[in-house]
């Protein structure tokens, strides 16, 4: 666990998050572990989705792509598990592209 939220750390300052923003991705990613949804997926692509799920919450100007490009990871893969993430811990995020 304290591999994940050193994991989580770099990630989210890479993204330049602030540590509110990442102490929310930690407790959503204790959250998914609590809930198994974590077998069959890679702990990167957790991570990496559950600092999404913040973004989105948030309402930060960060992209899917930033990670993936981050972590060097498709897209959609992380697109995938970030939908799953969202719907089973029933947290609705915003829609973004409204203001573009």
């Amino acid at each position: 666990m304290c591999q994940c939220k050193r994991q989580i750390q770099q990630l989210g300052s890479q993204l330049q998050l602030n540590q509110h923003c990442l102490d929310t991705a930690f407790n959503f990613f204790k959250m998914v572990v609590s809930k198994h949804l974590t077998r069959g997926r890679k702990t990167e692509h957790v991570i990496a989705a559950c600092l999404y799920l913040v973004c989105r919450t948030e309402g930060t100007p960060h992209m899917l792509l930033d990670l993936s490009d981050l972590l060097q990871v498709n897209v959609y893969i992380l697109g995938k598990t970030f939908l799953l993430l969202a719907r089973e811990l029933c947290i609705n995020a915003p829609a973004i592209g409204e203001d573009l």
